[in-house]
């Protein structure tokens, strides 16, 4: 039987099964993550603090990336490609 989370409003069977509905969000929306978890919890009415438990490493590191793309963050230089 798999454990069912619960934060807030939102209930989820595990981290990943987080990441990957907000990944088919993104996806479906032509979106980045970041902006798919702002639109989930726009539509859910949940506060963006209440799914940081919810987080796995991958998708932080996602994030983390789609922000220095998105240029979010200010002094982090975009990497370079090598091709």
């Amino acid at each position: 039987m798999s454990k069912v989370t619960q934060v807030n409003e939102i209930e989820v069977n595990s981290k990943e099964q987080f990441a990957a509905t907000m990944r088919q969000i993104a996806r479906k929306n032509d979106l980045n993550l970041i902006d798919a978890i702002t639109s989930y919890c726009e539509d859910n009415e949940i506060q963006m603090e209440d799914v940081l438990p919810l987080l796995d490493r991958n998708l932080k590191e996602e994030i983390r990336v789609a922000a220095i793309e998105g240029r979010y963050i200010r002094g982090v230089k975009q990497p370079s490609t090598l091709f």
